[in-house]
């Protein structure tokens, strides 16, 4: 039997024992506490490095997307050897490297040391670090990124493999690899993403365009002047016209090259030439004319033919290539597989309408719907034209009732609808006039730097001055009238004879006189016929213009590409 003594020694030694496991299990938990506060503070710091390197993906992407030019520019991207792996070639796979080219058009300060050196030369130029708070600490994350280009080579089939290439055969379309690169200053912290982009633009090689190009027949009767693109046809062949039907000339027309538009076949001014920051390849003139010695088409006057290597024209008397030429003549008649079936496949990309018949024109419709961008944001039916000019026209001027308030209510966004009155000057990028879109003496449509691609329906009278492109668009012919948007029918809308026959229903007009010239600096395209081009009026191919207008960024778009984004390489 223990005495009281003996009880008391024992509770003594058992609460020592629970207190020494008290303090062991405290020290134990304390520092497990530690450990996982460290972990939440390793965790938090990785996403935030993971979620910067991604914004710095859309970062770059960006700074491309602002400067569409750089794409095409070779002195900004130097080759990848097939063996060099290091940021940011080796991000993409070794069989492909060679043909594909690194970012070298400037650096980035990745490290704040004030310098650019190594690695960050490779590097898009884009801002510096950026102090993120998080629980009321500013953690500098520090990010950069680099890209490797994939220019696509030009298909001459839909089952050809893709391609890279160098910038001499390539297509418009590239593939971009982002790489981007983020850390903690000072901090252990880094992560490496890559992410793989399609990059294309929605204009289909504009600036390879006629100055004039029609479906239907182009009628001059008058001292039209008209300036070729030199390269319109290939390397080193001009065109000044090119339509589906015949060109008839009577008056005064004639067509050559830039130098002697500017200047008279005696070699003095012949005109008033002037200078603008947005064509420096091109001097501009508004009254310069083609001097006859120096034509290239229709050196003679009156209705005779002489028609030179820059007409491309069906004219009806040179179908027969086994035949000679007949005189006057440079040139076969211009065969229907020849001539583009839908010219608003050929300028934005988009099949507006097709074949229905096999004759190579392109005469009936095709059909989509548009979702409403306001209340009730219905689907609307109605042309593939039409929904893409909803869709991508930056401005909207003059709409129709069937726009604003028809049956499926306002069918434009706020942002389209502009306070710059019609026309104008500061009218630029993609620019859809439905109604009343005339421009008469005086007035002026875009700028040289920042030119216009303006879509007319149906028919219009061009007696000002315009830069860009524009597009004479075939409408809908609905009880007699003209429509902005096609009707859901069945069948789908088809074009009448007459309307097949010339091409469309729109129609080029242009009028001037002296002192007050029409005159675009660019190209016209028509869906349709260009009737009565007379006065003292020019069309003229200017490769600055159409270069600043296929640059602008709305019309460059990059899509992402399955499986594109990827962590598995480090830097």
């Amino acid at each position: 039997m223990q005495t009281i003594r003996q009880q008391s020694g024992s509770v003594l030694i058992v609460v020592v024992i629970l207190l020494l496991l008290a303090g062991t299990l405290s020290v134990f938990a304390l520092n497990t506490g530690i450990f996982e506060q460290r972990s939440s503070g390793n965790d938090l710091k990785a996403k935030l490095v993971s979620e910067m390197a991604d914004a710095s993906l859309a970062q770059g992407m960006e700074y491309l997307h602002q400067h569409p030019s750089y794409l095409s520019d070779t002195s900004k991207w130097t080759a990848c050897a097939a063996d060099d792996k290091s940021f940011p070639c080796g991000s993409v796979p070794d069989a492909r490297r060679a043909s594909m080219y690194r970012w070298s058009g400037g650096g980035y300060d990745f490290d704040g040391n004030l310098t650019v050196s190594g690695w960050e030369n490779r590097m898009l130029p884009i801002s510096g670090a950026v102090p993120v708070t998080v629980t009321g600490n500013a953690l500098a994350v520090q990010y950069g990124v680099g890209a490797v280009i994939c220019r696509v080579a030009s298909k001459t089939a839909s089952t050809d493999p893709t391609i890279c290439t160098d910038s001499g055969s390539a297509s418009s379309t590239s593939v971009i690899t982002f790489v981007s690169v983020a850390k903690l200053r000072d901090e252990g912290a880094r992560t490496t993403v890559t992410q793989s982009v399609g990059a294309f633009n929605l204009l289909n090689g504009i600036t390879n365009a006629p100055p004039l190009l029609a479906s239907g027949s182009v009628d001059i009767n008058g001292g039209l002047q008209i300036v070729t693109n030199p390269n319109s046809g290939g390397i080193g062949v001009p065109v000044s016209v090119w339509t589906r039907r015949a060109l008839t000339k009577t008056g005064t027309s004639n067509t050559c090259y830039y130098n002697e538009f500017l200047h008279s076949s005696s070699g003095g001014t012949n005109g008033t030439v002037y200078s603008d920051a947005g064509s420096p390849n091109y001097p501009l003139c508004d009254n310069c004319n083609c001097a006859g010695a120096d034509s290239l088409s229709y050196t003679a006057s009156g209705s005779q033919v002489d028609a030179g290597i820059d007409i491309l024209q069906n004219t009806g008397v040179n179908s027969d290539y086994s035949q000679p030429l007949q005189a006057g003549y440079a040139n076969y008649d211009v065969k229907p597989q020849e001539f583009p079936c839908d010219l608003f496949a050929q300028v934005f990309r988009t099949k507006a309408w097709e074949d229905a018949d096999g004759d190579n024109f392109c005469e009936r419709k095709i059909m989509t719907t548009y979702k409403n961008p306001n209340p009730p944001g219905s689907l609307v039916p109605m042309g593939a034209d039409e929904a893409y000019l909803f869709q991508y026209a930056k401005t909207i001027v003059n709409p129709t009732a069937q726009s604003t308030s028809g049956a499926w209510g306002n069918l434009t966004q706020s942002s389209q609808l502009t306070s710059n009155t019609y026309p104008s000057a500061n009218l630029n990028g993609l620019v859809w006039c439905q109604q009343n879109c005339d421009v008469n003496s005086g007035e002026v449509v875009g700028k040289a730097s920042a030119p216009v691609l303006l879509v007319i329906d149906g028919a219009a009278t061009i007696k000002g001055k315009i830069f860009g492109l524009v597009f004479l668009r075939t409408q809908a012919i609905v009880n007699g009238s003209a429509a902005t948007l096609t009707p859901l029918t069945v069948p789908p809308y088809k074009m009448s004879t007459t309307e097949i026959l010339a091409g469309g229903n729109a129609d080029l007009t242009m009028h001037g006189g002296a002192g007050n010239s029409a005159v675009v600096y660019g190209a016209m395209i028509v869906q349709g016929t260009a009737t009565k081009l007379n006065g003292s009026n020019s069309i003229v191919y200017n490769g600055d213009v159409l270069q600043a207008l296929s640059n602008q960024p709305p019309f460059l778009k990059f899509v992402g590409l399955p499986g594109g984004w990827s962590d598995r390489v480090s830097y």
